[in-house]
């Protein structure tokens, strides 16, 4: 709901509540327009390319974050860890995040260009045979939306929760470019377990849950040796799939040779216990898809989003 004009004369609150909506808001809003339609009239390799060549100057800009993902580096991937290895590392790791916030503009492009391969799609294909609700858990590797467009561009239009962002001019381009390519979203809210139980008992295709979220200040998966907490979004998961009877089917997205090119691999659902005890399962069952994904992050260490904000101690 929009603060009320008088608030810019408020209190201290008011006056900072007003100024984003009425001010910062609008400006920056402007700005990401203009980008975002800057960038959809660009060749798809253009408009890739723009967002790793400037990663080099905004990278400045985030050293608390460009020193967490180098600490990942060292410790989930020692055997790579000398000077010249993390400052590769982290060079191709800044690309891909520039690449990724850029090519959002071109999304709905990338399946008609041939840009995207597509691995075992044939688990949601069996799945869907079997009339069974599909639960998709993705995490943010390469560029993580390029799931979303092979699914649908392959017959698996899916939806899933999404949190809105804060500025409503932001939460525009959100939206028109998911509808661009076929994708359905419920905001998050306090009602988001109803309907994700509603989307994965109507069976009208995929929920997407993204597993490894940044939430609370804390990356919540992989575990990589800490506690997983029973709010993150992969005991979330699997609690759902204990509601719906839904099956899990991990998946992820790698970019290929530094390009706007990506191969988004499906893996085969996850063995799921069912012992009968309810919390002895979903303990279980975290610990059974934490064991699917980590491997893959580190593996793909230097194209995974979170990185840069990885904490051991957190």
């Amino acid at each position: 709901m929009a603060p009320p004009l008088r608030w810019l004369l408020g209190d201290m609150e008011q006056r900072r509540i007003a100024r984003r909506y009425w001010l910062r808001d609008p400006t920056v809003g402007a700005a990401e327009l203009a980008i975002h339609f800057a960038l959809r009239m660009v060749a798809i390799d253009v408009c890739s390319w723009s967002g790793a060549a400037i990663t080099y100057l905004t990278r400045r800009f985030y050293p608390d974050s460009d020193a967490r993902a180098r600490k990942a580096w060292s410790v989930l991937r020692p055997q790579e860890s000398d000077p010249a290895s993390v400052d590769a590392a982290m060079d191709r790791l800044w690309r891909n995040v520039g690449r990724t916030m850029h090519e959002y503009s071109i999304l709905d492009r990338l399946w008609a260009a041939g840009r995207i391969e597509v691995s075992d799609v044939e688990h949601l294909d069996r799945a869907r045979d079997q009339g069974k609700p599909i639960l998709v858990t993705p995490v943010h590797l390469g560029n993580w939306e390029a799931i979303l467009v092979a699914g649908i561009a392959r017959g698996h239009c899916g939806s899933g929760i999404y949190e809105p962002p804060q500025n409503r001019f932001e939460h525009r381009i959100a939206n028109a470019v998911r509808a661009r390519y076929g994708a359905r979203f419920v905001a998050a809210g306090p009602n988001s377990v109803r309907d994700a139980v509603r989307e994965l008992k109507a069976r009208r295709g995929p929920f997407i849950v993204y597993i490894d979220e940044f939430i609370r200040g804390r990356v919540q998966a992989p575990s990589f040796g800490r506690p997983l907490r029973p709010d993150a979004n992969i005991a979330y998961a699997v609690r759902l799939a204990a509601m719906t009877g839904a099956v899990v089917i991990p998946a992820y997205c790698l970019r290929l040779d530094d390009s706007a090119r990506f191969r988004v691999q499906f893996l085969p659902p996850l063995a799921l216990a069912g012992t009968g005890d309810r919390k002895a399962d979903i303990a279980e069952n975290v610990r059974r898809l934490d064991a699917v994904i980590a491997p893959v992050i580190r593996a793909h260490l230097d194209q995974w989003y979170f990185a840069l904000d990885f904490e051991f101690d957190r």
